[in-house]
């Protein structure tokens, strides 16, 4: 059992390395994942708010509308993670891009992109999304 196993119960409940309060947009197609992944999210870290967007236009209405961080899959219908981080970084420059996707191995995050996980870690992986975006909100709110 890996130290984030005891967690997989969900629910409520102080850890030292919850994220607090953190709007998150969540770009993904695959509704299956996307609703697994706000699930997981929402019962684990009990301060996330997962807001779904469609793509790079939908994401950087959210970001407008008021986000703390995406999370986008690395080829979102229509666009790329590269594309997703662009939009994002034109309505607001400090809100951190982290890409989850199966593609990651060929991903060029670029300067705009805060990290990369791979889908294939499983409930890991998003346990490492949520290390990765609230990393980035604190160095953004330092900077």
């Amino acid at each position: 059992m890996s130290t984030h196993d005891s967690y997989r119960t969900g629910g409520d409940r102080d850890r030292d390395d919850d994220p607090g309060d953190l709007r998150v947009v969540h770009v993904e197609p695959d509704d299956d994942f996307a609703g697994l992944a706000d699930a997981y999210l929402r019962r684990s870290y009990s301060g996330i708010d997962v807001v779904n967007a469609d793509g790079a236009d939908d994401a950087a209405s959210a970001v407008r509308s008021g986000a703390d961080a995406v999370v986008t899959d690395h080829r979102p219908p229509l666009t790329d993670a590269a594309e997703v981080a662009t939009a994002v970084h034109q309505v607001e420059t400090d809100v951190p891009v982290v890409v989850l996707s199966g593609a990651v191995d060929d991903l060029d995050s670029g300067p705009d992109v805060a990290g990369a996980v791979a889908k294939r870690d499983g409930l890991d992986a998003l346990d490492s999304v949520v290390d990765l975006l609230s990393r980035a909100v604190e160095a953004a709110d330092g900077a």
